[in-house]
């Protein structure tokens, strides 16, 4: 079945095409394309599109109940040398989470963020941190970071710079605004872990199962 998303996204295609001046790609382009978004993340896009909470601008979107000064964001990124947009893989990831926690938010009251400081996504409840998701394309790079930033629990150094290290960015995300909850997020890989905060140490993610009451 041929959902919103598979219909739309030849039209943002085009038009990255002509706003770039590069040739449309033949068929193969969505073949790999749809061969690498599985088919429960393009039904959660499809449903973002059918719902409105996904608005399109030509090659560009923004969701629903952004702040103005947030967006619109890209779907694709030029090549250098390879005249075909490039499609931006995490986005497509993020924002179906996005639309997937729309509605846990809209159940239970919660207040929903699209790039919130240094992380992609994340939950408040009046005004508190309570979950906050990070997103990656695959499952190896998604459990990778989470095992770069559980190396930072006991201690962080605030003064390193963390510019390139990405698992140092969320871990001081984590230890600066406490959340109770952390999501790791990516195709074929959901890590959900309680944050701990035990005396002497900076963090520490414990294994859980992120429950909303």
């Amino acid at each position: 079945m041929i959902g919103k998303f598979e219909q739309e996204l030849p039209k943002w295609v085009a038009t990255a095409c002509k706003d770039w001046a590069y040739p449309h790609p033949a068929n193969d382009y969505y073949d790999k394309a749809f061969g690498r978004l599985p088919v429960g993340l393009r039904s959660w896009l499809s449903l973002g599109i059918d719902q409105g909470l996904i608005i399109i601008e030509g090659r560009q979107f923004s969701l629903k109940d952004l702040p103005p000064e947030k967006g619109p964001y890209n779907w694709f990124s030029r090549y250098s040398s390879k005249k075909e947009p490039a499609p931006n893989w995490e986005y497509f990831i993020q924002v179906a989470e996005y639309v997937r926690l729309f509605q846990i938010a809209k159940a239970h009251g919660l207040t929903l963020t699209f790039e919130d400081d240094l992380m992609d996504l994340a939950l408040y409840q009046d005004g508190r941190l309570l979950v906050c998701y990070e997103v990656k394309e695959k499952a190896s790079q998604i459990k990778r970071l989470v095992s770069g930033i559980k190396t930072y629990q006991k201690q962080i150094d605030y003064d390193a710079p963390d510019r390139g290290n990405d698992p140092l960015r969320k871990a001081k995300y984590l230890a600066k605004k406490r959340p109770a909850y952390f999501s790791g997020v990516a195709i074929g890989a959901r890590l959900e872990y309680q944050v701990e905060y035990p005396e002497g140490q900076a963090f520490q993610l414990v294994e859980d199962f992120i429950t909303f009451s």
